[in-house]
């Protein structure tokens, strides 16, 4: 038997033969070093590499914060893996296994999530990663010849780089926002103009060719000054990717645009120690506020934690109306459905 698969020459009865010995893990691209043009096998950086990056107390207390939000650890493995990539850019190997033992799961099923979402970078990208939907929606609004315009006009495909480092273009699932298709994403910035010198996407216009040729040219003129963004909009200092990245600052893309969502199932119920709120969150939330009606205007009772589960508002007595306002960064959420105090039940007593 002559197959060969990597350096595994020979297997048989369960027995592993490796003719070729262990392979050296390269070190992580320098950010100043040319990007390939083409996706060719990536040099992975070694795991003591990727570790000194994220072993620090700073991504420890942000999986701190994201891992109690789920009912078990795995549940948090889309963010701690967009964790990773704000930190280093993409997603190598390396980085993959810390994020399974960070959420204690299997690294194939990491993998396997990492592997599955186009979200994930598992190669250094340019320095304007220019994503086109390719979903239905798009499609039928003709997001296909634009992506032919624009592979013709960088002089490359999607998957590739351009020599200089500049361009990446990729093609990717449903961008959420099938009203405004073709859809295409700069960085994480939805853009389909250069409106007052900034990217835009207005409700109502879609990329043209002529769109296009000026996205490239913005992009071109701040080339040096790349502004790093997550995909909710927040401005990271030193990171590239998530929001929850240390040293977020979180800042609106479209503050009215993409507001997060509402708090959801907020129930009241009140007894001789006030009224206790419980509520439905989203790991998304940075801030929670509890708002009381007083006549025909509301007044803030308290800001629980994201973490907690329940509030109590040590005044509130039956028939108070209450609501939650969460916010996620600058973006504001609407209010959630008002909830009325209704007489807390009286425990059961059990038979001796």
């Amino acid at each position: 038997m002559n197959h060969k698969q990597g350096a595994i020459h020979f297997v048989a009865n369960n027995n592993l033969k490796f003719e070729d010995g262990p392979k050296p893990l390269f070190v992580r691209p320098s950010s100043a070093a040319p990007v390939q043009k083409k996706n060719e096998e990536q040099k992975q950086p070694s795991r003591e590499e990727v570790r000194a990056l994220l072993d620090v107390p700073e991504i420890k207390d942000r999986c701190a914060d994201l891992l109690p939000r789920y009912p078990e650890p795995q549940g948090a493995l889309l963010e701690v893996l967009w964790l990773v990539q704000g930190v280093l850019g993409w997603v190598p190997t390396e980085g993959i296994r810390w994020a399974a033992e960070v959420c204690s799961c299997a690294p194939a099923h990491a993998l396997g999530v990492a592997t599955f979402y186009t979200m994930y970078n598992h190669a250094p990208k340019g320095k304007f990663l220019l994503q086109f939907c390719r979903n239905i929606s798009c499609a039928i609004k003709g997001a296909q010849p634009l992506i032919k315009y624009i592979e013709n006009k960088l002089g490359i495909k999607s998957g590739e780089t351009t020599p200089d480092g500049l361009f990446t273009i990729l093609q990717v699932e449903c961008l959420g926002s099938c009203g405004n298709g073709p859809m295409m994403l700069v960085n994480d910035d939805f853009a389909t103009d250069v409106v007052d010198g900034q990217l835009k996407m207005k409700r109502g216009t879609t990329l043209t060719e002529e769109s296009i040729d000026r996205i490239v040219e913005w992009c071109k003129a701040h080339a040096n000054n790349v502004p790093k963004r997550d995909v909710l909009g927040g401005i990271v200092k030193g990171h590239m990717g998530h929001p929850g990245a240390p040293g977020a600052i979180a800042k609106p893309q479209v503050a009215d645009y993409a507001p997060p969502s509402p708090v959801l199932n907020v129930k009241a119920e009140a007894d001789e120690t006030g009224a206790s709120l419980t509520w439905k969150g989203a790991p998304e939330f940075t801030k929670l506020v509890v708002e009381k009606k007083n006549g025909s205007n509301w007044e803030v009772v308290g800001e629980p934690s994201v973490k907690d589960k329940c509030f109590v508002d040590a005044a509130g007595k039956v028939g108070d109306t209450y609501r939650m306002i969460a916010t996620s960064g600058e973006r504001v959420a609407k209010p959630s459905l008002e909830a009325v105090a209704t007489q807390k039940p009286v425990p059961e007593e059990k038979a001796v």
